[in-house]
């Protein structure tokens, strides 16, 4: 858990992978399986349904299976590669959705949708920012980072990266698959409801509280879910809703790599 504050050691005369898991530790929670189950319903619909993008829901499938690995805790004492490695696999899906999308030719792709929807994407983003609640002059003059405290580059590197690269995924994936839907199914509203669930649930698959278990997180979470759908089938055009979750994002970009700078000025 998050809550352990000893840097744990790896085994002695374990192999390397023993600094990235810990399989005497494999309790998977009911939270982590009920957010697992939402993520598989939500790929096993894709399978389904949307034909060439198959492929997108086989990419969920195998990133909520690698997710659910005993990923070691805590993570500031997991080694870099170990730490990259967790974060990348959590890409897996989202950057792959975007792959399949540009090989299936997806019409979406190429629809921006009206300009009065990005002002709407606008206003959502900073909306949503408000929700979670930064104090956004604190993390100006540094004062947020300060308090935060320094964290090791290489962690504080590759948090900044999913959080500036997952919301360009997560819209191919969770919304630009219902579009796609509705432009050739009947069912893109149960889907729309599944990939709501689905992005919700794949941030709460890894172990670990991962700064989301508080009351507050969840509501942004699911505000978010159900606001940037509901952007995406108005404008239909991800790219409102995309601009929209990279205003939510890019403040917690700042904060990680401004801790990461702060924990290589304390290197020896």
């Amino acid at each position: 858990m998050r809550t352990a504050a000893r840097r744990e050691r790896t085994p002695v005369g374990a192999g390397p992978l023993a600094a990235v898991f810990d399989w005497p530790r494999w309790p998977l929670s009911p939270g982590r399986l009920a957010a697992a189950a939402c993520s598989a319903a939500f790929a096993v619909a894709l399978c389904v349904d949307l034909g060439s993008l198959w492929a997108a829901g086989a990419l969920v499938l195998v990133e909520t299976l690698v997710l659910l690995l005993p990923w070691r805790l805590p993570r500031t004492g997991r080694s870099v590669a170990g730490f990259w490695a967790e974060t990348l696999c959590g890409l897996l899906a989202p950057l792959g959705a975007i792959a399949v999308a540009c090989w299936a030719d997806a019409p979406w792709l190429r629809e921006p949708g009206a300009p009065g929807w990005y002002v709407a994407g606008a206003v959502l983003g900073g909306v949503l920012m408000w929700l979670g609640g930064m104090n956004l002059r604190a993390l100006a003059t540094g004062e947020l980072a300060f308090v935060s405290g320094p964290t090791r580059p290489g962690h504080g590197y590759a948090r900044a990266t999913a959080t500036l690269a997952g919301p360009f995924g997560e819209e191919a994936l969770y919304r630009g698959t219902v579009l796609a839907a509705a432009s050739t199914t009947t069912a893109a509203l149960p889907l729309g409801l599944l990939a709501a669930a689905g992005f919700v649930a794949r941030h709460h698959i890894s172990p670990g509280a991962n700064g989301r278990d508080s009351t507050r997180a969840m509501a942004v979470e699911v505000s978010a879910a159900a606001s940037l759908l509901t952007l995406t089938m108005l404008s239909q055009s991800v790219y409102p809703a995309l601009l929209a979750h990279l205003i939510n994002n890019v403040p917690s970009a700042v904060l990680q790599i401004q801790c990461a700078r702060s924990g290589r000025a304390n290197l020896p």
